[in-house]
């Protein structure tokens, strides 16, 4: 810990797919296993989208991006500081417990104002690649039925959902979900790791 910044450290390389030039929005689980579980059981909010959410933190704050670099067998990940500015008003008819509470009734309030915000940029975020999706699929001669679609959606907000999850929400059966896929894999769509344990992910 330093004055203008904190430097993590941690053993071994960026995993998988995973490069610098690509963290942000690529995803790779070193145990799906225990990442699923997280998942369900909700300790984790979205997959793959942790350091995207501090790097727009950040930048939402006025600080840097996290930088990272490997020495040797070495992650080393550091954050630059975010100077925040509160500004309380006090009056002599206010006591110092009043400000504190008025202080951490703001700072909530603002947390989950970046929260709504950040899930409001999530949802553009899904719009902007399904729009570019359906681009690529124009340009290749596919059609993306709006069955399609709404897998790639779902897939989308949980890389780890299942065939039987998909035909609940999408309303078709699971043969149905099972045929829609193999339409989309290998161009939109792509199966990393077994079918149990594994995940999904979209081919831009």
């Amino acid at each position: 810990m330093f004055d203008d910044r904190l430097v993590f450290e941690s053993p071994g390389k960026l995993p998988g797919q995973v490069k610098p030039t690509n963290i942000r929005h690529t995803h790779f689980s070193r145990n799906p296993k225990i990442a699923a579980f997280l998942k369900a059981y909700h300790f984790v909010k979205e997959f793959g989208e942790g350091f995207d959410r501090i790097c727009r933190e950040q930048e939402a704050n006025g600080a840097n991006a996290p930088s990272f670099r490997t020495d040797e067998f070495i992650l080393k990940i550091t954050v630059p500081k975010v100077a925040e500015k509160v500004t309380v008003n006090v009056t002599e008819k206010v006591n110092a417990t009043e400000n504190v509470i008025d202080v951490s009734q703001k700072t909530s309030q603002k947390r989950g104002e970046r929260l709504t915000e950040n899930r409001h940029g999530l949802i553009d975020k899904h719009q902007k690649l399904i729009e570019k999706l359906i681009e690529k699929a124009a340009r290749q001669g596919d059609k993306l039925t709006e069955n399609r679609i709404s897998i790639l959606r779902l897939v989308m907000d949980d890389p780890y959902i299942s065939k039987a999850d998909l035909s609940k929400l999408v309303g078709i059966s699971v043969a149905a979900i099972s045929a829609n896929i193999e339409v989309l894999r290998g161009k939109y769509l792509r199966r990393v790791g077994p079918d149990k344990g594994g995940f999904w992910e979209i081919i831009e």
